[in-house]
This record gives C-alpha cells, sequence and structure tokens, in this order.
C-alpha cells in the first residue's frame, strides 16, 4: 500500500518540490529552478504553509521563502495538517500548532502518530495495534488494527490482520465497506482502487464498482487530478478513471500528479511531465557516487 501523505517529497505542492541537491534537500519550482538553496539533510513538502526540514538530522519548519519559523529540536517531524502536526523527542511523542505550542504531549505511550484528517489521527500501540484519536488526545476509536490508513474523503482503509483482507472503516470505527480485498488503495476523488480475486477496480463509497481494471495492472494508485499511475512489470502509466491507459507504461519511476505535474523517471532521464505523459522540463539522473553504492543506494536520485 503506498498511500502519499501530505507533505510528500518530490511531490508538488505550494508551487514547489523538496529534491536532493546534490547530497543536500532543497526546493524547486515548477520551471525546474532551485528557489530554496539545498542546504537540509531532509525536507518534506509543503503543507499549510509551511515545510519540516532538517538541519543537521534535527527538525523545524520552514516557510514559503525559507525562513525557519519553528526552530529545529525535533527528532523527527510530519508535515502540519488541519493545523497540527506530530513531532519526537528521543521516544516521546507531540501534538503542535503552529507556532510550536505543544497541544498534545503523549510521552511514550504511542509508538507512532499520524497526520491528523477528517479531525482523526492514527495511533499505534506498542507497534501492533492501531486506533485512531480526536484533536484533543482522546482515543475515538479503539485500536484494534493492525494496519491504517489516514482518512480519505470520510473513510479510512483498514486491515484487522496481518495477512487479513482490506476494508474502509469511517470517523466512528464502523465498516462502511467490508473487509474483502486482498490489496487496496485510499479513497481519492470519490473512488478507491481495490483488487479481487486476482482483478482490480475503482469502487465508490457504498462499495459498489465504477469501473472494472481487470487483471492486466500489478498495482494501481489512487487517483490525483482525475488520473492513477499503473504498473504493469517493472514499469509505470497512467490511466483515467475508466481504466483507458492515457500514457504507456514506459516509466522505470512515476509519482502522483499534483499541480498538474508528476515526477517522472525513464531510462537515465528524470524530471517532471504533464497529463500527457509529457517531459515539461527534464535532466539526466545523476550517476551513483561510490559511497551511494558502498551504502547500497543503487538508485540515488539526485536534481
Amino acid at each position: 500500500m503506498n498511500s502519499v501523505d501530505v507533505g510528500s517529497p518530490w511531490v508538488f505542492s505550494e508551487g514547489l518540490a523538496a529534491v536532493i541537491i546534490k547530497n543536500h534537500w532543497g526546493y524547486i519550482n515548477r520551471n525546474g529552478n532551485v528557489e530554496i538553496e539545498p542546504k537540509f539533510t531532509d525536507a518534506a513538502g509543503f503543507s499549510e504553509g509551511l515545510a519540516a526540514v532538517a538541519v543537521n538530522k534535527i527538525y523545524g519548519f520552514i516557510d514559503r521563502y525559507g525562513t525557519m519559523v519553528i526552530e529545529p529540536k525535533y527528532d523527527f517531524a510530519l508535515a502540519f495538517s488541519e493545523g497540527l502536526a506530530t513531532v519526537q523527542i528521543g521516544n516521546q511523542l507531540q501534538i503542535i500548532d503552529k507556532t510550536g505550542t505543544v497541544v498534545a504531549d503523549f510521552g511514550e505511550k504511542y509508538t507512532d502518530v499520524s497526520q491528523f484528517s477528517c479531525g482523526l489521527a492514527s495511533v499505534e500501540v506498542d507497534f501492533s495495534k492501531c486506533g485512531f484519536i480526536d484533536r484533543s488526545g482522546k482515543m475515538v476509536i479503539k485500536p484494534k488494527f493492525c494496519f491504517v490508513c489516514p482518512f480519505n474523503d470520510g473513510l479510512a482503509l483498514v486491515n484487522l490482520t496481518e495477512d487479513g483482507k482490506s476494508g474502509f472503516i469511517d470517523t466512528t470505527g464502523r465498516f462502511v465497506i467490508e473487509p474483502q480485498f486482498d490489496e487496496a488503495e485510499s479513497f481519492s476523488e470519490g473512488v478507491a482502487p481495490v483488487k479481487k480475486d486476482g482483478s482490480w477496480s475503482f469502487i465508490d463509497k457504498n462499495g459498489v464498482e465504477v469501473s472494472r481494471l481487470g487483471d492486466r495492472f500489478d498495482y494501481v494508485m489512487p487517483l490525483s487530478e482525475g488520473y492513477s499511475q499503473v504498473k504493469m512489470g517493472e514499469k509505470y502509466g497512467i490511466i483515467d478513471k475508466q481504466g483507458n491507459l492515457l500514457v504507456d507504461a514506459k516509466f522505470d519511476r512515476l509519482n502522483i500528479f499534483s499541480e498538474g505535474l508528476a515526477y517522472a523517471r525513464i531510462g537515465d532521464t528524470h524530471g517532471y511531465i504533464n497529463y500527457s505523459g509529457s517531459f515539461v522540463f527534464q535532466k539526466p539522473v545523476t550517476k551513483p557516487t561510490l559511497i551511494d553504492k558502498l551504502r547500497g543506494r543503487k538508485d540515488w536520485l539526485r536534481w
């Protein structure tokens, strides 16, 4: 399952995308030009005007101009969503607002806390079971799932057991679509891609099949701006909601569309493509260095 979280790198958000330039993270604009200099050891995409970045592996938040507005002091940080962000200091997890004020301090109560969506965030207890809390930190859906995705379109993808079927719950924790899918992705734009009995489909929020995609795709991603990335063998292409293959599976890497662009790689070229699959701007892929190879980074991409 590969649902893309808010604030993903290499995905355009608020006009910028976080990319690796040489050995550091920076931000490029929609023309492919550097807008925030590469000086971070890690970086996420922008969300709600802020982006989580790391300086010497310590996380803080910058604004659209690269100014640090929440000073680096966290061991890890997620992007802001619904005005809140999850941060970690040591083994302790907290929720902060955009001023850096702690809204909820969980200590070591949870082993993971996700971003907020539909007013809820998933939490993991003892690296095993997952449930959901509200903005005050109160548990509103008991931890009984082995896997959960954030809520999208009012529903969340969940698994009750590690090797069990996937289904969808509403914000009360009630199954709206019973566990029955071998593979699935989150809802987006009113539909979700699901696989059952070897065949992929898009279903609506009632569980009704909207379009049958069949068994020709190895994986199907959620819709984004009306398009879905699909995997066929080792290559990626683009389909619409009806399952029509709009761009042949020719890419070695392909991200979701955001703000009309999607990161793509084909052979020794990478860059950002438009809906027709044509590169809007591109450049040669930087070859891995000896250190990259020694560290097992066979596909270490730099802008």
